[in-house]
């Protein structure tokens, strides 16, 4: 069967246009009818950076809307790229420019909140509806580490205060409501109260910088800046007494530099959990030193705790590509 799907429409997350597509055929079982488009349909929500299915959606722009532009606008791998190891960029470069079946997803994803659900502004759904006659999920809009809208920087909303009904996927509502009202239960959907502080307004701003242009920051760039500030350019495997006092004194002044608050907005874990031993999500040690991998909120954390955001804009002005 041919399949049209409709042009993507301005920072439209490439997953959107499916569910668009889906809601102009006037059926009311999204997955079935979505096989028409691919059959790789599990977990639709921006949780990964790629999955076959984008693929699958990207062949039906390729040569009309272009791929960089597809990546940069329509999909948060801008965004997540400076963040993975070389055999996860690897396998992502092959499943973009090859094709390859690759799905690809940040490490620890799962710790992170509000990864598994859409997010929206409800100005950005009013609006978009008034200019296209239709609302859709904006790419910006699902990146983990930004609470507020980057247009009306209002906060994002993730579900149902009166219900608690969350899009974790397309198989029952598909869209962003119009005018507020939840499409389960019929209420105003509320928008939340969320972190105001210098925090969350400076991970807001650097999530936005990551995400609009192509950098040439890698991993390694971030944790050598982190090592330098540390003091040390790597860890023996069996660290002295007196070392270890040090390293537990660094891990200890990271987390008194978070406040609760940060620990209940950004992650799904609660703060006596995450700090466990042998947790690895806000573990600056084995991050820096054991090559432990962590989702970006993780790192940006670290840098910041560190002192470091001058140097993390700078290197963002200066690479850009």
């Amino acid at each position: 069967m041919l399949i049209e799907l409709p042009r993507l429409l301005p920072n439209e997350h490439i997953l959107s246009v499916l569910a668009r597509w889906f809601d102009g055929t006037g059926r009311n079982d999204f997955l079935m009818t979505s096989k028409w488009v691919s059959t790789n349909l599990s977990k639709l929500n921006a949780s990964t950076i790629w999955r076959p299915v984008y693929s699958d959606l990207m062949s039906h722009y390729a040569d009309t809307t272009g791929v960089d532009k597809i990546i940069s606008e329509h999909t948060l791998v801008h965004y997540y790229r400076s963040f993975i190891a070389k055999p996860q960029y690897t396998l992502l470069q092959k499943a973009i420019t090859a094709g390859a079946r690759h799905k690809v997803i940040p490490s620890l994803q799962n710790s992170v909140a509000g990864v598994c659900t859409w997010r929206w502004c409800q100005s950005c759904a009013d609006e978009d509806y008034e200019e296209y006659g239709v609302t859709y999920w904006h790419t910006y809009h699902q990146i983990p580490t930004m609470l507020r809208c980057y247009k009306h920087q209002t906060p994002l909303v993730s579900r149902c205060q009166s219900c608690d009904f969350k899009y974790m996927s397309f198989q029952r509502h598909w869209l962003p409501p119009v005018n507020g009202g939840c499409l389960e239960c019929g209420e105003i959907v509320e928008v939340p109260t969320v972190l105001k502080s210098t925090t969350s307004y400076w991970l807001d701003a650097v999530s936005i910088a990551l995400q609009q242009k192509q950098t040439d920051l890698t991993l390694n760039v971030f944790l050598e800046l982190m090592r330098e500030k540390l003091g040390y350019q790597c860890l023996p495997r069996n660290i002295p007494l007196a070392l270890r006092k040090e390293i537990v004194e660094i891990q200890k002044a990271f987390e008194r530099s978070l406040e609760g608050s940060v620990i209940s907005t950004y992650f799904t874990r609660e703060q006596e959990d995450i700090y466990k031993q042998g947790q690895k999500v806000l573990n600056i040690i084995t991050t820096v030193y054991r090559n432990s991998q962590v989702p970006p909120i993780s790192l940006l954390l670290m840098l910041r705790s560190l002192g470091l955001e001058h140097e993390l804009t700078k290197l963002l002005l200066d690479s850009y590509s």
